[in-house]
């Protein structure tokens, strides 16, 4: 998918530039007041691809992943491969699809893989609506930790994404190794929605308006850790402490709720992955596979 290649800086009302109709509508808050819209810095995520839709590969049993990791897994949930998601994925029916995702978890503290010479080194983690069984469009916010070179410094952003429009992240929102954050993501229809992002631990909230997004079917629920791509490759994939989903559930337009229990596990297969398993049916946890 392409990017926008200059650093444009959207304030206020925004238009995204790659696909005409596409629009949205942002508004911050620290400590409950209001932000000036003259403060509110978006900025297409460069370099290269964030969020991309996950990457097909073959379902596995026993993706070798090390059990101490997957101790406390229900055997229930089905087990699948990825090269790059890590996580959970609840997908409905088209006859009864999710209206809102909702997902809180700690930004976690991310350092170069030992042996891995690939940079930047990335790990993101977001929840989202479609992208697995419904690859044309996917919805999605999060945060992302990079590190760039041999250095070893990190840098934490905070982004929301509706592909296969380009990510964009949010300046104005400070994000640490250790912040929670919680998002919802509501759709309105199958092309509008809107999206809260909250820095509980910095007391930041930043809401969106989108507007004639492409087309989701609204079947998947997902709560992700991903090794992301940077251009069209993967980036090395950081190390991370163990990412935990919290209240994690989908409201279905039926006005039922699903939750982790029977989701998808995607695993990231060693050397150098993830390991995902359910906790509970509002928990899972993901973790960097020995």
């Amino acid at each position: 998918m392409k990017f926008l290649s200059t650093a444009l800086l959207l304030l206020g009302v925004i238009s995204q530039p790659i696909l005409a109709e596409f629009s949205f509508t942002s508004t911050a808050e620290h400590n409950g007041v209001p932000v000036p819209q003259s403060e509110i810095n978006l900025r297409p995520f460069e370099p290269g691809t964030l969020g991309r839709i996950r990457s097909r590969t073959v379902d596995a049993g026993d993706p070798k992943i090390g059990a101490t990791t997957l101790r406390r897994v229900r055997r229930t949930n089905p087990i699948a491969t990825s090269t790059n998601w890590c996580g959970s994925v609840r997908t409905t029916t088209s006859t009864n699809q999710i209206k809102l995702i909702h997902g809180s978890f700690q930004h976690p503290t991310c350092t170069q893989r030992p042996g891995i010479t690939t940079y930047p080194q990335a790990a993101a983690a977001w929840i989202g609506i479609d992208g697995d069984s419904w690859t044309t469009a996917l919805l999605q916010a999060g945060t992302v930790c990079k590190i760039n070179n041999s250095t070893g410094i990190v840098e934490n952003e905070v982004w929301w994404q509706w592909v296969p429009s380009g990510a964009y992240t949010i300046a104005n929102i400070p994000v640490f190794a250790g912040d929670w954050f919680d998002i919802t993501i509501n759709t309105t229809s199958a092309t509008a929605a809107n999206i809260k992002i909250i820095n509980t631990s910095r007391g930041y909230t930043q809401s969106f308006n989108i507007y004639t997004g492409a087309t989701l079917a609204r079947v998947d629920a997902d709560w992700v850790v991903e090794r992301p791509y940077y251009g069209t490759a993967l980036a090395g994939f950081a190390q991370f402490t163990q990412v935990w989903f919290q209240n994690a559930y989908a409201t279905l337009t039926s006005g039922t709720n699903l939750g982790i229990t029977g989701a998808k596990q995607y695993q990231i297969p060693s050397p150098n992955g993830c390991a995902s398993a359910e906790f509970d049916n509002a928990k899972l946890y993901a973790s960097v596979a020995p």
